[in-house]
């Protein structure tokens, strides 16, 4: 190697500013720059950010100025979910690569960079722990890694739960040995919490936060976006705008991590399960109509429709229905939703009145000592569910003002967004007018939906008589298993 080259390593190595300007090509916002110096200036960087600021970019980066920089390095990534790595670290490591001057010296696999000349020996690896894994075996998931140069990065930090953290103090023994942490604070505990507002802990931390107000990445639609569907004083928009943590909010129903935790949760669902439909239909102008699908406690990709009449709803939920051979569709009845059930149940051109539920949620609730009325009990079983994480939420991207919006992390801020109140000792769910007129929010249309489908869910698995499928859902008639008014509450 020339001296030329021995030179510029050293500088780059010197400053990874100018080696992501200079050999990747990259102009790194104002925070991005404020965190590429940063990294010069200590072992351990713990970065919260609000959305859209460049964290992965960031990471990629990183990576690439660590394995250029150094002989021989080893450099660990973690995330949350697997999809968090090769769908999102690693598509932004590939594409910072390509576009380097370094694309002919490396060489990335599905969960793998090394150097051509050294595959064994300097490289870069993704690895995620099982989130069915116990304690002990997650914490295994950094364990064993050591070397002269060793650098580890956890994306989505907040997410990762404590375990894995177990092992992070005792890899970092050598001279250079790094630690970069960086993600959205979806929680006020956890080890990602305490590099930042632990009294103690986070002193060995060189700590920054990324407020996405103040990001040049980040264009001012997003912000008004968040700002209203969710208003300014919420959680969601305090963890995905300014970057800080959640509030303890006694008066949220579901709170916003028990909901996260069923994105791309990995859970098991029979095909032979019957697909249903669920439809929550807007009543007002600015809200939304959806159609959710859901097998089992897996949930699809869902459709929103602004602005159309009854008819031409039914007739994209019938298409929906031919389309997946769904078995049952659930239609909220109240107001304008009523059109919509009539058409479908009754009209020669719909899908006939058997596979049509119509799903009144103003009608008392069958546990009428814990609350008001049906909508509050619908309700109360999804926040059960996301705290025993039985969903799976989809794990998708769409663009949205200008941002890449997870549609699961939509379904979640729509959850975490809505409050309760106690009438007469029972639980009363906030209503959509009230969350308009008073809090100046969106409704939460999607969140209704999947109330709907968890009405729909039981009422398809209380009428499948076959003694095969009862057999699978562990079901029998001494459990519950009857045809009445609430037949949903049987699941």
């Amino acid at each position: 190697m020339n001296q030329m080259i021995i030179d510029k390593l050293k500088s780059w190595r010197e400053s990874p500013l100018l080696f992501v300007t200079e050999c990747l090509g990259a102009q790194p916002s104002n925070q991005q720059a404020e965190a590429l110096v940063a990294m010069t200036k200590g072992k351990r960087l713990s970065i919260r950010s609000g959305h859209g600021t460049g964290k992965s970019a960031l990471a990629a980066w990183r990576i690439l100025h660590f394995m250029a920089t150094r002989a021989y390095p080893k450099v660990v990534c973690t995330a949350p979910t697997a999809r968090q790595l090769s769908d999102v670290l690693w598509s932004e490591l590939s594409k910072w690569l390509r576009k380097s001057i370094l694309a002919d010296e490396f060489i990335l696999q599905k969960d793998k960079m090394f150097h051509k000349d050294a595959q064994k020996e300097w490289w870069a690896r993704a690895v995620s722990p099982s989130v069915k894994a116990s304690k002990e075996d997650q914490a295994e998931t950094l364990a064993g890694f050591h070397g002269d140069h060793l650098l580890i990065i956890v994306d989505e930090s907040s997410g990762v739960e404590d375990p894995v953290y177990v092992p992070l103090e005792g890899a970092l023994t050598q001279e250079d040995n790094h630690v970069m942490l960086i993600g959205n604070p979806t929680r006020n505990t956890g080890y990602f919490y305490d590099t930042h507002f632990h009294p103690e802990i986070s002193k060995k931390w060189l700590t920054l936060h990324w407020d996405s107000r103040k990001s040049t990445n980040v264009s001012k639609d997003m912000v008004e976006y968040f700002r209203d569907k969710y208003g300014e004083d919420s959680n969601v928009f305090r963890i995905r705008v300014k970057g800080d943590p959640p509030l303890d909010d006694a008066k949220s129903f579901i709170p916003l991590y028990w909901a996260e935790q069923c994105i791309g949760n990995e859970i098991e669902v029979d095909d032979d399960w019957p697909m249903i439909l669920a439809s929550d239909v807007a009543r007002e102008g600015d809200d939304d109509s959806i159609i959710l699908p859901r097998r089992g406690f897996k949930i699809y990709p869902w459709s929103t429709y602004h602005g159309i009449h009854t008819i031409e709803l039914a007739n994209r939920i019938k298409c929906d229905f031919l389309d997946l051979e769904a078995t049952l569709v659930g239609i909220d009845t109240i107001g304008v939703g009523g059109g919509v059930y009539d058409w479908l149940a009754h009209d020669p051109r719909g899908l006939g009145i058997s596979k049509v539920v119509s799903c009144n949620v103003a009608e008392s609730a069958n546990d009428n000592v814990t609350y008001h009325r049906l909508r509050d009990e619908l309700w109360g079983k999804v926040r059960e569910n996301c705290m025993r994480k039985k969903y799976s939420f989809p794990d998708e991207i769409l663009k949205i003002a200008g941002a890449d919006i997870h549609i699961g992390q939509e379904l979640c801020n729509e959850l975490s967004s809505v409050y309760y109140d106690s009438d007469s000792g029972k639980i009363k769910i906030e209503s959509k007018k009230h969350m308009k007129d008073t809090r100046g929010i969106s409704s939460p249309n999607i969140a209704d939906a999947l109330c709907i489908s968890e009405y729909v869910h039981s009422y398809a698995f209380t009428d499948w008589s076959s003694k095969e499928r009862m057999k699978k859902l562990k079901l029998k008639k001494a459990d519950g298993y009857f045809p009445s008014r609430h037949r949903w509450m049987v699941a």
